[in-house]
C-alpha cells in the first residue's frame, strides 16, 4: 500500500466516524441543543446524500421542549428544501427504512412535497405503499401518514393504489383510505367498498363506515343488494332504488374527519 493509499484510507477512517458521532448527536433527545445544532451544520456541510440521511435523522426524535423541537425540525426542513430535488432519494430511503414503521415520516413528507413536482412525488409515495403494502404492521402509522398525503394530490394513480388498501390488515388504514376515496368520489371505488362491506371479517365499525360513505356519496348497491341487506348495522336500510337511508344506531364518526 503506497503512502497516498495510506492517507486515503485514514482520511476516510476520520470521516465516517465524524458522520457516526454526528449521527448519534442530532437525534439524541436528551442532549444540548448545541450539540444538534453541530450536528446540523456538519450535515449541511456535508451535503450529498449522506447529508440530508443525517439532517433527516432529527426528526427522528422529539425532544421535551415542544416549542423547540418545532423550531429545530423547521430549520432542518428549510435547509433540506434547499437542496432542492438532490433530496429527494434520501427522503426515499428514510421512509423505507427497515425502522420506518416506527420513525415520523411527517416532516420528511413536507420536504417532499416542497421539492417535488405533484406527479413526482406521487411517484415516491406510490412506490412506499406498494413496498408496505396491506399485510398487518404493528404500528400502521406510516401507512396511515402515506395514504392520506398520497390523498392530496390530483393524480389518476391516486384511487388505483388506494383501492386495495381498503383491505389492510389494520383498520387505521382501512379507514385512512375510505376516507380519501369519499373525498375523490370516483365510482371506481364503489364495488370494492361493496365487497368489504358484505365480508363476513369485517369489522362493524369499517363495515358502518362504509355504509355511512355510500350513504353520503348515493351510490346503490346494484348488484350487491341482499348481501348488503344482512350486513347493514342496525338504523340502517335500502331504499327502492338499491341507495342506504336510515342512520346507524352506534352512529360512526364521519368519515371526512377521520384523521
Amino acid at each position: 500500500m503506497s503512502l497516498a493509499d495510506w492517507l486515503e484510507q485514514r482520511k476516510d477512517r476520520k470521516r465516517l466516524r465524524a458522520i457516526q458521532r454526528h449521527r448519534k448527536a442530532i437525534k439524541n433527545r436528551y442532549g444540548y441543543g448545541d450539540d444538534r445544532a453541530k450536528a446540523v451544520e456538519f450535515f449541511q456541510q456535508l451535503g450529498g446524500k449522506e447529508g440530508h440521511l443525517g439532517l433527516l435523522e432529527r426528526f427522528m426524535v422529539m425532544i421535551d421542549k415542544s416549542i423547540k423541537d418545532e423550531d429545530e425540525k423547521q430549520q432542518v426542513f428549510e435547509i433540506l428544501v434547499g437542496f432542492g430535488k438532490e433530496v429527494v432519494p434520501a427522503v426515499e430511503d428514510y421512509i423505507h427504512r427497515k425502522d420506518a414503521a416506527s420513525v415520523p415520516i411527517t416532516w420528511p413528507l413536507k420536504v417532499l412535497d416542497e421539492v417535488c413536482e405533484p406527479a413526482e412525488a406521487v411517484d415516491v409515495i406510490v412506490r412506499a405503499l406498494d413496498a408496505v403494502g396491506t399485510d398487518y404492521v404493528r404500528e400502521p402509522e406510516r401507512k396511515v401518514l402515506l395514504v392520506a398525503q398520497l390523498a392530496e394530490y390530483d393524480d389518476e394513480r391516486v384511487v388505483s393504489t388506494l383501492i386495495p388498501f381498503l383491505r389492510d390488515h389494520r383498520d387505521e388504514v382501512q379507514l385512512e383510505a375510505l376516507a380519501a376515496l369519499v373525498r375523490r368520489a370516483d365510482e371506481r371505488a364503489r364495488e370494492p367498498m361493496l365487497e368489504i362491506m358484505v365480508d363476513d371479517e369485517t369489522p362493524v365499525r369499517v363495515r358502518a363506515q362504509i355504509a355511512d360513505a355510500l350513504q353520503k356519496l348515493r351510490w346503490n348497491v346494484k348488484g350487491y343488494r341482499k348481501k348488503v341487506e344482512a350486513a347493514l348495522p342496525e338504523g340502517l336500510s335500502l331504499d327502492r332504488s338499491g341507495r342506504i337511508k336510515g342512520r346507524w344506531v352506534h352512529a360512526p364518526q364521519d368519515v371526512e374527519g377521520q384523521a
